[in-house]
């Protein structure tokens, strides 16, 4: 049974951060890999050059190199290895798992934010406080977004868990409660 690109990630991931951590350079790979996900997510045809077999190991061997250039001598290593055991469809899957370790370790949550109006600076500070508060975390990155269907309040999402306190949510709970009760 072969492994699902998120699996190869993780454990591709886990094994370069602990190396990064050796060589006290995670912020340096994190860096790297962030730059590398998005030469990944702007040139869809990469992973499948890179992974497929329509061209060459010989050309394909010279994209590689191209692309390692740009990158700290671990990074060269790691695209290296993970090029000769034919992993580079999973570049982006091991980004994400070593972005979410990096989080993990350091505090950071990504927070989605739902209101109906855009947040000024004030108002946005003081949702990143709440955040941290309740998740018990160092930094939150958070991502707003404004939908009017809410009504009105702030929905936050912050991994599986959402806290719902939108106009919206709080009219279907009393018409549930009025139809129960009828």
């Amino acid at each position: 049974m072969s492994l699902s690109k998120k699996q190869v990630g993780k454990r591709y991931s886990k094994a370069l951060y602990e190396v990064a951590e050796e060589q006290n350079s995670v912020d340096e790979m994190l860096a790297d890999l962030k730059s590398l996900k998005t030469v990944y997510e702007e040139n869809p045809s990469l992973s499948f050059a890179l992974a497929g077999r329509s061209i060459s190991r010989t050309e394909k061997l010279k994209i590689l190199e191209t692309l390692k250039s740009q990158f700290n001598e671990l990074m060269q290593d790691f695209l290296g290895l993970v090029f000769e055991n034919n992993r580079m469809d999973c570049i982006t899957e091991i980004a994400d798992a070593f972005i979410e370790k990096f989080d993990e370790d350091n505090g950071i949550v990504e927070a989605t934010v739902t209101t109906t109006i855009d947040l000024d600076e004030a108002q946005t500070q003081n949702l990143e406080s709440v955040v941290k508060k309740r998740f018990s975390v160092n930094k939150v990155n958070l991502t707003k977004i404004v939908d009017p269907s809410i009504i009105g309040g702030v929905i936050i999402r912050v991994g599986d868990q959402v806290v719902d306190g939108s106009v919206v949510k709080r009219f279907n709970d009393i018409k549930k409660t009025l139809l129960v009760n009828n």
